[in-house]
């Protein structure tokens, strides 16, 4: 308790206002339609894969400095409502709203069937993020300075962004690619194969049943199985490739990049924030993306993927704690009321994980 109380009293800033941009996204914001079970239905809610990532990011960010390198793109459209605008801008992130008024806002509805099954459709025409948004959005030089980039997306559109990127020599960066759900499956395998023989550093992320839907097998349920279903990837990505299986109420399994001296690689389990209080958990709405974000934001600030790893564990756990999303104290940054140090000591401490300490981990996410 005494370090927790030391990273309470003592919180790390950055030095400087020189981190340069950190993370961006492909992903849409999209308003929300959320349908349970029991007929009820929330309006307005701000969603979409780039608004969750987004957020989950900030969840994990150590500062405002950390949160203004985050660099995104909102569409508004005429029936924007102005309170979403206040929320997202509370966040202090790097945004860019581009204002459309010709147009409605994308607008989906999520309608959950039962517990694990949830169906999507849009309910307004989509307006998709391109490279050349990016470039007209924040410019080159930004966009050469970015050091991850979440894409969620198709294998061919992915192919695409990478090809326009590499044309540009924008230089080194990491990718987090988040497949389509309806299309990682064998008949977009080929492509999806070209994805995971790329020269750039990508790190794929599936969920474990996407993943096993992929390869033409029955999604693995247990941890043990899915532990030992991750070196399915291991041939099938470059050796400078990751996969991180996200496998919801089990956490996330990673199959890192070859080590450059022993060329093995090594697999990395990490639980869910609420493994142990699984009652906290109210809609997983948004879980998944949120840790990507999450993980993108901690693997740009430390190139570790145990990092990152929790980084999105402790993301998702947040955002899943209620219908839509969590709230925001900007004058003490925290989320559902509690501090980004709270929620690392938490999760180390309840889960035992002892190569960390908060300390430590807090201050590899303040630059």
């Amino acid at each position: 308790m005494r370090e927790l109380q030391h990273l309470q009293e003592t919180p790390m800033e950055p030095t400087s206002n020189e981190l340069g941009p950190l993370v961006t996204t492909n992903g849409m914001f999209i308003i929300d339609e959320i349908h349970e079970q029991d007929g009820k239905v929330h309006t307005d809610i701000p969603g979409g894969g780039g608004m969750f990532a987004m957020l989950g990011a900030c969840i994990v960010t150590s500062s405002a400095q950390v949160s203004e390198n985050l660099k995104w793109i909102i569409d508004r459209g005429h029936d924007f409502p102005p309170s979403l605008t206040s929320v997202i801008e509370s966040w202090g992130t790097g945004v860019h709203f581009r204002d459309d008024n010709s147009r409605y806002t994308t607008r989906g509805g999520n309608f959950y069937r039962n517990e694990d099954l949830r169906e999507f459709e849009y309910l307004t025409p989509k307006k998709q993020i391109t490279v050349q948004d990016w470039i007209d959005s924040w410019g080159l030089e930004v966009l050469s300075q970015l050091k991850c980039i979440h894409l969620l997306c198709s294998a061919e559109r992915c192919l695409q962004i990478l090809d326009q990127l590499a044309e540009k020599q924008l230089g080194p960066k990491t990718f987090v690619w988040e497949p389509i759900p309806d299309l990682c499956n064998q008949e977009h395998a080929p492509q999806i194969m070209r994805v995971l023989q790329r020269p750039e550093t990508v790190i794929f992320s599936p969920n474990a049943e996407e993943g096993a839907r992929l390869l033409g097998d029955e999604e693995p349920l247990q941890l043990d199985q899915v532990l030992e279903y991750i070196w399915k990837f291991d041939n099938l990505i470059s050796p400078h490739h990751s996969c991180v299986l996200r496998c919801g109420k089990m956490g996330s399994v990673a199959l890192s990049s070859r080590d450059i001296h022993t060329r093995k690689r090594q697999v990395i389990h990490y639980p869910a924030y609420h493994s142990a209080s699984p009652e906290k958990v109210v809609d997983p709405t948004g879980g998944g993306n949120s840790y990507l974000g999450a993980f993108c934001l901690g693997y740009s600030l430390t190139q570790d993927l145990h990092v990152a790893s929790i980084c999105g564990n402790l993301a998702a756990g947040c955002v899943i704690e209620q219908v839509g999303i969590p709230h925001f104290d900007h004058s003490t940054r925290q989320w559902n009321g509690l501090t980004l140090p709270q929620r690392i000591h938490h999760y180390l401490q309840t889960y035992h994980i002892s190569q960390y300490t908060s300390l430590d981990m807090y201050q590899q996410l303040s630059p």
